[in-house]
């Protein structure tokens, strides 16, 4: 008896809907997928040039609770020419009318309210004086009447009195229940960024531990390069937290990136500015007026870059090169290397652990045909970005080894300054205003007193000041400002 009743219960689960209550939760809040094809060679929806593409669909209802034993009055539509969401696209609503029990199907005329957009440049057209005459058609494989073997046959034709020339279309969609694991495509998008974010977390705290123990020189880092990598965590931050709250279902997954990458742009990032900037400042420390200013005149700026980043990757981000243009996140250090012409260093964890991991991101968005930006993939653009890092990484290698001005021709360098000059010992001359002691007595020199020269050499500054050359080269390495008078300095000649 047991068996009988399970035999018929099952039986009663896979039996053909009745009426359109049956039929609603058979359906309501699933989305179908498959191809749409017209019927006509004009252009429909204004810029439908193609015969066929993808489409989806799903059947909704008013009711915004979301009630299982909601009756479904509504689907929504979405025609991609030909695939992904930066190109061209029409989504579209029809209200379901007549319902026949029979053939279960919904015939009806109706003011088709769509929208069109082109490569998300926020271009829209509404249009609400298409009157379209549709059916939807509900098939069923064999005599399994349920969600997973349910084909939906939908019809779009214009209705005579439509006065709109644009809404003279003639498509057939033909559709079934998407199966694709969204959750899973979701879950290793959120791995992922979880884990560059603790990579990059883990590299920040190395590297304003090893610059307040000095065993790194914060003046040698390109504040530029550290602010940009602060304004691009921020926008991973926005992008995950967007993410979730507009697909609430996956709230629980798009939030933990988000909050990690808050954390990281709020306190490492943010401390990491801090120490390089305050050794840009290092005079302005005791003098708070000057100091609050600076400090101002600075997160002015960047708050001001950050707020133009945010726009720009908003108009933008479906712009192959314009993120070939924000992968350039190492030319600032090249260019702070350039400009210093000093010995620069090649900090391993600062380009690899820090710069470098953002990139992955745009090779996610760009490589993965599953991506969840539905962008289109590239392997052209993926080969350019990757390029594009490596290139960057070569020459401030190449920095490191030859010489931070090695590449550069000659006659593009800045003018170099010879520096040296010879003392005489029958002379006066001013102490070193570095370590405060006589240019005749250099605190770094190792040669006994008896083996010293009577004729020595010291350095001076083009605006007359005198420093022993240990001194100065030291402090040149840090600052090229005239320690006395806080003038600039030339390149040191070697």
């Amino acid at each position: 008896m047991l068996c009988l009743f399970l035999l018929q219960l099952v039986a009663g689960l896979s039996e053909r809907p009745q009426n359109i209550s049956e039929l609603s939760k058979m359906l309501y809040g699933y989305e179908y997928k498959g191809k749409w094809t017209s019927q006509k060679m004009e252009q429909q929806f204004h810029y439908l040039t193609v015969e066929q593409g993808d489409a989806y669909m799903i059947f909704l209802s008013n009711n915004t609770q979301q009630n299982s034993n909601d009756v479904i009055d509504r689907f929504e539509f979405q025609l991609l020419n030909p695939k992904y969401q930066e190109l061209k696209q029409v989504i579209g609503m029809f209200k379901l009318t007549n319902y026949s029990d029979s053939d279960i199907s919904f015939e009806n005329t109706s003011v088709l309210n769509y929208t069109t957009a082109y490569k998300f440049r926020r271009n829209y057209y509404s249009k609400e004086n298409c009157e379209i005459a549709y059916t939807v058609n509900v098939e069923f494989q064999g005599d399994n009447y349920d969600k997973e073997h349910a084909k939906i046959k939908v019809h779009m034709q214009t209705h005579d009195n439509s006065l709109d020339s644009h809404c003279d279309v003639d498509i057939l969609m033909d559709l079934m229940l998407d199966t694709t694991n969204y959750l899973l495509v979701i879950i290793m998008y959120c791995a992922m960024s979880v884990m560059i974010c603790f990579t990059q977390f883990l590299c920040v705290t190395k590297l304003c531990k090893a610059l307040l123990e000095n065993e790194e020189d914060p003046n040698k880092i390109s504040l530029f390069a550290v602010g940009y990598l602060t304004i691009q965590d921020s926008y991973i931050c926005l992008q995950n937290l967007y993410e979730a709250l507009i697909n609430y279902q996956y709230f629980q997954y798009f939030i933990l990136p988000a909050f990690f990458y808050f954390l990281l742009a709020t306190t490492c990032d943010m401390k990491l500015i801090w120490i390089v900037w305050r050794s840009r400042h290092l005079e302005d420390l005791f003098d708070q007026q000057r100091m609050r200013r600076a400090i101002t005149y600075f997160f002015a700026q960047f708050y001001f870059s950050l707020i133009l980043y945010f726009l720009l990757m908003y108009f933008f981000f479906t712009y192959n090169w314009f993120i070939c243009l924000t992968g350039m996140c190492l030319l600032p250090q090249i260019i702070h290397n350039i400009r210093l012409g000093n010995n620069p260093r090649f900090i391993s964890y600062f380009v690899f652990g820090i710069l470098v991991p953002s990139m992955l991101y745009q090779l996610y968005n760009r490589g993965c045909p599953s991506n969840l930006r539905g962008l289109e993939p590239s392997l052209a653009f993926c080969m350019i970005y990757l390029s594009e890092y490596l290139l960057q990484i070569i020459i401030l290698y190449i920095q490191y080894k030859l010489g931070p001005r090695s590449f550069i021709p000659k006659c593009f360098l800045p003018k170099q300054y010879n520096y040296y000059r010879t003392l005489n010992i029958q002379e006066d001359y001013e102490e070193c205003a570095i370590c405060l002691t006589s240019l005749m007595d250099d605190p770094f020199d190792t040669e006994a007193p008896t083996q010293k020269l009577v004729i020595k050499q010291a350095m001076q500054t083009p605006c007359r000041h005198w420093f022993h050359p240990s001194c100065l080269r030291s402090w040149i390495d840090i600052k090229m400002q005239c320690p006395t008078c806080r003038s600039e300095l030339p390149p040191l000649l070697e």
